[in-house]
């Protein structure tokens, strides 16, 4: 498709809009008042949902950096919650997760293999 000398084709268009935006997902914002995210940081702490019928899983790994890359295999495959994640720190460390009790053998299995 070709356009009018001065004027921007469609794809031309597109691709100005997303023009340096990374991740995709969350382009740069355009006023002032949001910043560079899609979602404020307040939104993303708020307090975890409470899980009417949690069950408490926990593993003990080497150290506090095995379990928080547990952890994120954790969030990343399961998906689990981080917000109902603990590590406790020490030798060994512990990591502390709150899951719903029907979805408890998957997630310990996804657990014991992390």
């Amino acid at each position: 498709m070709t356009s009018k000398p001065g004027t921007m084709s469609p794809d031309s268009k597109t691709d100005e809009a997303v023009k340096e935006t990374f991740p995709a997902s969350d382009p740069v914002a355009t006023t002032g008042t949001r910043g560079n995210r899609a979602v404020a940081p307040g939104e993303m702490m708020q307090d975890a949902p409470p899980i009417p019928d949690a069950v408490t899983l926990r593993r003990h790994f080497p150290d506090a950096e095995a379990a928080k890359l547990a952890l994120e295999s954790l969030v990343r495959d399961g998906p689990v919650d981080p917000r109902h994640a603990e590590i406790a720190s020490g030798s060994p460390s512990e990591l502390r997760l709150k899951v719903a009790a029907n979805d408890e053998g998957r997630i310990r299995k996804l657990l014991d293999t992390a």
